[in-house]
């Protein structure tokens, strides 16, 4: 519950885990992991696709199938980006220095502003720093 006078906010919370071993191979499986599920939509997606435009063909729908194989074109493109990222991302991964603070993504979290605070210390620049899960330290708060 804000003060009189105050207000409560939300703020966007950067969290940053310290590089360890077991970090970055648990990194690097996540990343291959990502690789693999995607790999295997793309197999779901192919196996039933192939079965839609060969039904289309045989109704003669040739427009409607020439569509379809152009949607079909463009998530394969897509599905490839995304594949390619998370590739680079797991090298990327394998080249992390030990000691290093990486970026895990932001967290949101609520501030209270009050008459006299400076807003763009309270709601800008908090970090939360940790090492094999563990809160290390806190910053910008």
């Amino acid at each position: 519950m804000a003060e009189k006078g105050a207000i409560e906010l939300k703020r966007v919370v950067m969290v940053k885990a310290i590089v360890t071993e077991p970090f970055k191979q648990n990194l690097i499986k996540e990343l291959e992991r990502a690789v693999a599920n995607l790999d295997a939509q793309l197999n779901q997606m192919e196996v039933q696709s192939k079965n839609y435009l060969e039904d289309l063909k045989k109704k003669g729908l040739m427009q409607k199938a020439a569509a379809f194989k152009h949607q079909l074109d463009e998530e394969r493109a897509r599905q490839a980006a995304s594949k390619a990222d998370l590739t680079m991302k797991i090298e990327e991964a394998k080249r992390l220095q030990l000691g290093n603070e990486f970026v895990q993504g932001p967290l949101e979290g609520p501030v209270q502003v009050g008459i006299g605070d400076n807003l763009y210390k309270k709601v800008g620049g908090a970090e939360i720093v940790v090492k094999d899960g563990i809160v290390q330290e806190i910053r910008g708060v």
